[in-house]
């Protein structure tokens, strides 16, 4: 209502205004005009039309500004830090993820199938949500966390060299994701999804401390060929599907093979969140600022015209009719 009464009280405000300029131009008609004492015929529309462009232009702004109030208003909601699901990606990198096997042709490196299986979960993911990353080797270092623009998590994942932050050293599963689920644990009960991606290869597992109250769930991911492995530090290195079912099972998560097809979106459950369809036709906030920008358009017109053709009659100052007799009589006298 606020913007349909601004562009109401606008109108009548310039109306009135109007109809005084109308008034006082009638006084003066034949100063202005000459002897018809009146404009051209379009010109009547003129005190109609620019009331309308005022109130068109009223209700525009308001309704802009109404709009990002309310937008305003909800994001705060929205990004309430207590009510957010913290999505947390596990990235394993050890120097087993750069062996070329991975992907469905088994020509990528672990790691750049693991960037490719993250993009797929953040295309699909929407609503509230905090992201954070946690990267681990011989320990676990959280390299983003709370984080609210995926393109964040995205440059982590994008050739960002975070293996030199650790320790050169044999990977020990077990020891690293407990240290990752230590990190989490301070969050609200129930907010936090963990997404683990690794090829599981590693010297032991130690034993896996249970899931914290905050991690609602629990996704293990594996990279790399499960069937064949490829030699590396003197031993043969390949995707570990029973060790990595035994890490979802003590977390009571679950576990897919990721190297060929993605996460399925089913399994990402309540984190994805489906859009509307696109609204056929203009949406309101694109109908104020059309209504702004034809309201301020013809408002910046309408002396133009009236200055060139509102009127045949035109006045020119008694010094001006002067000075261009002058110049006429010069230019005679040079013709001469």
């Amino acid at each position: 209502m606020i913007p349909i009464l601004s562009a109401l009280c606008v109108l009548l405000l310039g109306a009135l205004a109007e109809w005084l300029h109308v008034r006082r131009i009638r006084a003066v008609g034949r100063l202005a005009f000459g002897p018809t004492g009146a404009a051209h015929g379009w010109t009547r529309v003129v005190p109609w039309l620019r009331p309308l462009c005022l109130a068109a232009f009223a209700w525009g702004l308001a309704t802009l500004v109404m709009l990002k109030l309310a937008e305003k208003e909800g994001g705060n909601r929205d990004q309430s830090n207590k009510d957010a699901t913290r999505l947390v990606f596990v990235a394993d990198l050890s120097p087993s993820m750069y062996l070329t096997d991975a992907g469905p042709d088994g020509k990528l490196t672990r790691h750049a199938r693991m960037r490719e299986v993250v993009e797929g979960v953040l295309q699909r993911v929407s609503g509230n949500l905090r992201f954070g990353v946690i990267g681990f080797w011989t320990d676990s270092q959280p390299v983003v966390m709370e984080a609210r623009d995926p393109e964040l998590v995205r440059n982590v994942f994008n050739g960002l060299p975070l293996s030199y932050a650790m320790r050169d050293g044999p990977t020990d599963l077990g020891l690293a994701l407990n240290a990752a689920l230590k990190l989490v644990s301070d969050f609200p009960d129930g907010s936090t999804r963990l997404i683990i991606l690794t090829d599981g290869d590693s010297v032991s597992l130690a034993p896996i401390a249970p899931r914290p109250k905050s991690v609602k769930e629990v996704f293990v991911l594996g990279l790399g060929n499960p069937q064949k492995g490829t030699f590396i530090d003197g031993h043969q290195s390949r995707q570990e599907g029973d060790t990595l079912r035994t890490v979802a099972s003590a977390l009571m998560g679950t576990y897919s093979d990721v190297n060929e097809k993605h996460l399925p979106t089913t399994a990402l459950g309540d984190l994805v969140v489906k859009i509307a369809p696109p609204q056929k036709g203009l949406t309101l906030a694109e109908l104020a600022v059309l209504a702004m920008v034809l309201g301020a358009t013809v408002l910046a017109l309408v002396p133009v015209a009236l200055e060139f053709f509102g009127s045949d009659w035109k006045v020119e100052r008694p010094e001006r009719e002067a000075l261009n007799r002058e110049r006429a009589q010069e230019a005679g006298v040079s013709a001469r």
